[in-house]
């Protein structure tokens, strides 16, 4: 930690203006709520010149700017801007991320509330993303905040990134990635994806493709169809793809940030083909996803599946189009940013959360790719993100706000 340690009043004052705050905070949250940002988009689709998280946005660095700082508005276009805030000195030796996204997944049918209502019951607040993230993103804002109102001078840099475009499949170069491309880094990082019972210290890799097989269209209905001199059915082509490539074992190598875990080869996660019942099909296409180990790689994987396909059914026309591509990656347990946050997790709330990383991937990739310690998930706790329902328990969401705080003061360190 920094041999500027902050002292325990300083921490009670913070911890207070939280508490005196938290009001605000459910207010802002149920805004951020009411400020649709669901993103419909897959990842090679992804527009860069349609406003998905605008008004997120446009609420956020109205927010900041009311707190008498600077937020700056950083994007690959004026439609889809990521906020970005600088908290602390010019100088500064250490510096820490705190990073979330705008944009969240569509709503499903089965909601049985207002799912942008913002709706509070029972020590919940419901509403589509307010368990992943906005719940997150309201922490970010009132740690801010608290700061900014008890005057803390940092003796690092903090820097709030509000970004776009990540539920698509954490590999947009629109959010994080463009951020990272502009240069903007530092000596560690906490993506606050939902959940207090661990610190995810890494998260599985994956692979996306999509499978085309090609035929010869021919009506069902001609002699030379019947006779097998024209025509080839793309679909039963495939299908025969699809069994060769239940073959496949993908070799790894164990890692201490997924004990038990093994990579994962799942094809078709859907399937078309055909265009009408009396013709033979001459496409069929095939989507597929992989969930990668470290050391695992999408080159590695395509060669896989082109030496099975070889073996079983060598005398098929196909094609592999990748569509997304995420690295494993982990981090040491005991990187100093995992160490204070585990050691204010047991202060503020008695409890030990796991060590371990994460199944599904996020945006840490980006970051520890580039030598940025970063945490992979670590926020408040609710129920049923992506689902019906999807809440944040406004507890948690106070809880971790103050332990987003402290890790800040403690990491970072204050000046006396």
């Amino acid at each position: 930690m920094s041999e500027t340690v902050p002292s325990s009043s300083l921490i009670k004052r913070l911890e207070k203006r939280i508490e005196k705050n938290f009001s605000d905070q459910i207010e802002l949250l149920q805004k951020l709520v009411k400020a649709r940002s669901t993103n419909q988009y897959t990842p090679d689709l992804s527009p860069k010149d349609i406003p998905v998280e605008a008004k997120v946005a446009k609420l956020i660095y109205s927010e900041i700017k009311n707190m008498g700082l600077s937020p700056k508005r950083i994007g690959e276009s004026r439609e889809r801007t990521n906020v970005v805030c600088n908290f602390g000195p010019d100088r500064f030796r250490k510096s820490l991320i705190l990073n979330g996204h705008m944009d969240t997944v569509e709503q499903v049918s089965t909601w049985t509330r207002k799912p942008f209502a913002g709706e509070v019951e029972n020590g919940r607040l419901y509403g589509v993303g307010a368990l992943d993230m906005k719940g997150t993103l309201s922490a970010y804002m009132f740690v801010l905040k608290a700061l900014v109102a008890e005057k803390v001078k940092l003796d690092g840099r903090l820097i709030l990134e509000f970004v776009v475009d990540e539920e698509p499949g954490a590999s947009s170069q629109y959010g994080t990635g463009y951020l990272v491309k502009k240069g903007i880094s530092a000596k560690a990082a906490i993506i606050g994806e939902p959940g207090t019972g661990k610190i995810s210290i890494g998260h599985r890799g994956g692979y996306r493709f999509r499978l085309t097989t090609s035929g010869e269209a021919v009506h069902t209905g001609f002699s030379a169809w019947e006779k097998k001199e024209k025509g080839r059915n793309a679909v039963l082509d495939m299908a025969r793809v699809i069994i060769a490539l239940q073959t496949i074992e993908m070799p790894y190598r164990p890692a201490r940030a997924f004990p038990g875990r093994i990579p994962v080869f799942t094809f078709p996660t859907n399937i078309n083909g055909g265009t009408s019942i009396n013709i033979v099909p001459d496409k069929c296409v095939a989507e597929g996803d992989v969930r990668l180990m470290p050391g695992n790689s999408d080159k590695q994987v395509k060669m896989w599946m082109e030496e099975a396909i070889k073996l079983h059914c060598p005398d098929i026309i196909y094609e592999i189009e990748d569509l997304v591509y995420v690295p494993s990656v982990e981090i040491a347990k005991h990187e100093e940013i995992v160490d204070v946050l585990l050691k204010n997790m047991l202060e503020v709330t008695g409890r030990k959360p796991k060590i371990a990383g994460a199944g599904p991937w996020n945006d840490a990739w980006m970051l520890v790719t580039r030598g940025i310690p970063t945490v992979a998930g670590f926020g408040p706790d609710g129920e049923n993100a992506h689902g019906a329902n999807e809440h944040v328990d406004l507890g948690s969401l106070k809880d971790i706000t103050k332990i987003y705080a402290r890790t800040v003061v403690e990491y970072l360190g204050v000046k006396k």
